[in-house]
């Protein structure tokens, strides 16, 4: 009789899938209902993002992504029946691209979870309730909770661009369990060496935010156009080495970074000369690898001493890991050239 009911159960299984994906969806839908006072449209001249209301320490607050709000003017923050929604105070998370503004006219608030790692379990259904592609319209995808971390979350929601900043809703007690943040699109598989292009969705912890720093917008707003800086010279950087990695051709118009441009154009006009000799053509070439040593370094190291908000340096410990490769790269031809 056992083995029956099983073999019941495995024929079934397969038609009772979609009816529990079905119940998920209509909890969700159920949720933007509940909420639609709570979910809020974050815009600008540019387009418009997520951001949601939560209570935080007994208190309202509009809660999205630091990178939503990064260099971004006259944000607007506009609910979901379209009424406005007045804000004051804005605060950065320590170790978390989240930020909040207070907002306590909000007419509702989302509830946070406490304790994500006891109240939720890997498997449960989740939804991610906001702004999809930045279309002004609220849509819901349902997945399941993957992997819990110190301060991330995974889930199989298969959020989109313009969904950033929007809460991660665990369905079961209605509770927000993180802010959506980013994909990782993984090329490779690590066991079997094959492409296999798999995506995987993280967002960060509410409950896990130890600490929150002030924003004072000008300092915030100078800090990320120092970051942005140095994330420019990195691509340029980039585009160089794979130029000389290709077929060694440098095309100077292409590379609009000063501390590039400027090299490259006196490099060009140095190997351009007429009877120009090995010797010479050698030394234009260390001259030059010796500048982009520098340049990979310089720019990282003015930086770090004017970063303060913990968003803009861990951005800028990771360009810096990237630079740091880079410097390898043209230390290594200077020193083959010097042989």
């Amino acid at each position: 009789m056992r083995a029956r009911s099983v073999a019941i159960l495995l024929f079934l299984l397969p038609a009772l899938v979609p009816v529990v994906m079905a119940g998920a969806g209509e909890r969700a839908a159920e949720l933007i209902r509940e909420n639609s006072g709570a979910l809020v449209f974050i815009e600008n001249s540019d387009g418009s993002g997520s951001g949601f209301v939560c209570t935080i320490g007994g208190r309202k607050f509009v809660v999205t992504n630091q990178h939503v709000i990064a260099g971004t003017q006259g944000v607007r923050f506009t609910l979901l029946d379209r009424e406005p929604l007045k804000t004051g105070a804005a605060a950065a998370a320590s170790g978390h691209d989240i930020m909040t503004f207070a907002a306590d006219a909000a007419p509702r608030a989302m509830e946070m979870m406490a304790g994500v790692e006891k109240e939720a379990a890997v498997g449960d259904e989740v939804a991610v309730l906001g702004n999809a592609e930045g279309a002004r319209v609220i849509r819901p995808f349902v997945g399941k909770l993957v992997g819990i971390g110190p301060n991330l979350v995974e889930v199989s929601a298969e959020f989109v661009p313009g969904n950033s900043g929007s809460p991660i809703v665990h369905l079961k007690s209605g509770k927000v369990i993180g802010v959506a943040t980013y994909a990782v699109v993984r090329q490779i598989d690590s066991l079997t060496g094959r492409r296999n292009p798999q995506v995987r969705r993280f967002g960060f912890r509410l409950d896990s935010v130890k600490q929150w720093q002030p924003v004072v917008w000008a300092a915030y707003n100078e800090e990320f156009l120092a970051i942005s800086k140095v994330q420019a010279r990195t691509a340029d950087l980039a585009d160089l080495l794979n130029d000389i990695g290709a077929d060694g051709r440098i095309d100077v118009e292409r590379h609009k970074n000063d501390a590039i441009r400027r090299p490259l154009e006196k490099f060009v006009e140095a190997t351009s000369r007429k009877g120009l000799n090995e010797r010479d053509r050698t030394r234009a070439v260390q001259d030059l690898m010796a500048t982009m040593r520098t340049a990979c370094q310089s720019d990282v190291s003015q930086a770090q001493q004017r970063v303060r908000y913990d968003f803009f340096a861990r951005a800028l410990g990771d360009e810096g890991k990237v630079r740091t490769e880079f410097y390898k790269v043209f230390d290594a031809i200077l020193k083959e050239g010097r042989r």
